[in-house]
């Protein structure tokens, strides 16, 4: 609901601030005081339109804040847009609402400190406020809204069977889901099957094993050394064994171990010298003869060669189609393999699907059916309701008719499968005709008045403001809209201009707006009324003149509008 408002700067008004309660809150004035400019201003917040005009004459610019208490659901319109749009976070329970109107005609908008579109800002308050009198913020004006409206409207029983429609179509969305996911195509899972199948034959002809890479890697490398290593081993080979000036290298160190030997007895150290060159001379004979035979070990094959690389080849073309590596080609050919007895075996599941969805399709559209024939009930109800309360708001001659179509089988959606639209016909002989075409500000406040009464239990919109709404009526019609108001204000909060004593005096609160001149200019204020001065007012309202008679008067409207207001409590 609306707590706060903060207008600067605003058409007359200099610096005001009000306050708002929960109930019914009237504000009355004598003409001309500026009463519309509060509604302009909330208007402002709700994403109106804004007008340059508007800016008091000689300030920079207007700025309008408001604050709204809003019960917040993370699965709300409102709260869903918001956090889309990245301005609140999962938990507020305020919205802090601002306009700047500058002389320029630039005008800024911001949803609790952030700036915000204007289309983005008129998308969240049409959740959080209905103001009636101006079009753009009527959320029952909006074809969107009715259907909905009309299923809250129809109590258990409907809600029952929308439940259960919604629940066969969503089964319904899944089979589609899974058979555009297998492909509604037989020739499509043909050649996906004939793809899978080369795939998988392409890999297995490879037969790759996961280490095979490396080691291929590994001969490759040696082989094509092989020249290289040849030399170097026969060269070692040679100098150990034969030598190159008739003295090899093993004669040398044999010849000096002996030598070592005939001295050992000595000194124990001696000893220790020649036991280790004599073991030297034995690992030198040992890895020379290793040495030797690892030489004629190596074959260099200019084929093998050629094997190896070709091997090396496939593998890396494999690779760049199957898998950073074998180990991940092999795993890919396991995947190939499921996929393959998965299309193998898709006829069957395709067949399955199709009679599944074949089933679903007809029994969604038997509850579809059954869903429209109860809401055409419904419709007819709501119509008779309407009629009658417009009957009490003393529009006897107005037409209220549901238009309700049914689209084909294949628009079926979550809604099933009927179109709704509310029409009106405000005039006899005039055809009925969308809400938004109603020309009239005060019959349009009323017919708004009409629906918020029958879905006043209903309606998740907290914040009515009405402007004009007794615009054309008097006496007995004044009555009954000030009763259906006090009504509705049971369930929500309800704001209203007003010049009549009838609605005034059911009202929780009063404000009284008046113009003043002060240094030569036009200010507007307003001011809270107490008992006493609520009774004054509405004797003003009654004749323009305040005598005991109008004082008289206003207690006993006081007096019934509080027997009014219990017996409503208590139905």
């Amino acid at each position: 609901m609306l707590l706060e408002l903060k207008i600067n700067d605003f058409a007359l008004i200099d610096d005001l601030q009000l306050s708002f309660s929960p109930g019914l809150t009237v504000l009355s004035g004598e003409t001309g005081a500026g009463k519309s400019i509060v509604v302009d201003a909330v208007s402002m917040c709700l994403g109106g339109r804004a007008d340059r005009d508007l800016v008091k004459s000689g300030a920079a610019k207007a700025h309008i804040q408001s604050v709204f208490e809003v019960d917040w659901q993370p699965e709300a319109t409102h709260a869903r847009l918001l956090q889309e749009a990245g301005v609140v976070g999962e938990d507020i329970h305020q919205l802090i609402v601002s306009r700047e109107i500058h002389a320029t005609g630039r005008s800024v908008s911001r949803i609790n400190g952030i700036i915000v579109t204007q289309q983005l800002l008129r998308q969240v308050m049409q959740h959080v406020a209905d103001l009636h009198g101006q079009h753009e913020h009527q959320s029952l004006l909006q074809q969107e809204s009715h259907l909905s409206l009309l299923d809250s409207f129809g109590g258990d029983t409907l809600q029952e069977i929308k439940e259960e429609y919604l629940q066969c179509y969503q089964a319904l969305c899944r089979l589609r889901q899974n058979l555009h996911q297998l492909g509604s195509s037989e020739t499509e899972r043909a050649r996906e099957l004939d793809f899978v199948s080369f795939q998988i034959q392409e890999i297995e002809e490879a037969q790759l094993q996961p280490d095979e890479e490396e080691m291929l890697n590994k001969k490759n490398d040696l082989l094509r050394h092989a020249q290289q290593i040849t030399t170097a081993l026969g060269t070692f080979h040679e100098e150990i064994y034969e030598g190159s000036m008739g003295s090899t290298v093993l004669d040398t160190l044999s010849k000096n171990t002996k030598a070592l030997w005939t001295v050992s007895g000595y000194s124990p150290e001696l000893g220790d010298f020649a036991s280790q060159a004599e073991e030297l001379q034995i690992r030198l004979q040992d890895l020379s003869q290793e040495l030797k035979r690892y030489l004629e070990s190596i074959e260099f094959d200019p084929e093998e060669i050629t094997r190896i690389q070709v091997r090396l080849d496939l593998i890396h073309n494999l690779k760049r189609k199957y898998g950073a590596s074998v180990v991940d080609i092999l795993a890919f050919q396991k995947q190939l393999q499921q996929k393959y007895e998965s299309l193998i075996n898709s006829e069957t599941y395709y067949q399955k699907i199709m009679a599944d969805l074949s089933e679903h399709q007809g029994k969604t559209l038997e509850l579809a059916q059954k869903l429209s024939r109860q809401r055409k009930i419904i419709a007819s109800k709501l119509e008779e309701e309407m009629i009658a309360v417009l009957h009490d708001l003393k529009m006897g001659k107005t037409i209220f008719k549901i238009a309700h179509t049914i689209s084909e089988s294949s628009s079926l959606d979550e809604n099933g499968i009927d179109v709704v639209a509310f029409l009106i016909s405000t005039n006899p002989g005039e055809p009925v005709k969308p809400l938004s075409k109603i020309a009239s500000g005060g019959e349009m406040s009323r017919i708004m008045l009409a629906f918020k009464t029958i879905f006043a239990r209903i309606d998740a919109i907290p914040t009515l403001i009405f402007d004009e709404i007794d615009a054309g009526i008097s006496g007995r019609a004044a009555q009954v809209v000030g009763e259906k108001m006090s009504f509705v204000a049971g369930h929500h909060q309800v704001i209203c201009i007003t010049h009549l004593p009838q609605i005034a005096a059911l009202a929780d609160h009063h404000l009284y707006i008046e113009k003043q001149v002060m240094d030569e200019r036009t200010q507007v204020h307003v001011r809270y009324l107490s008992e006493e001065e609520r009774l004054y007012e509405l004797g003003r309202l009654m004749d323009g003149n305040i005598s005991e008679i109008t004082l008289t008067h206003a207690r006993e409207m006081r007096q019934k509008a509080t027997q009014v207001t219990k017996k409503q409590q208590r139905s």
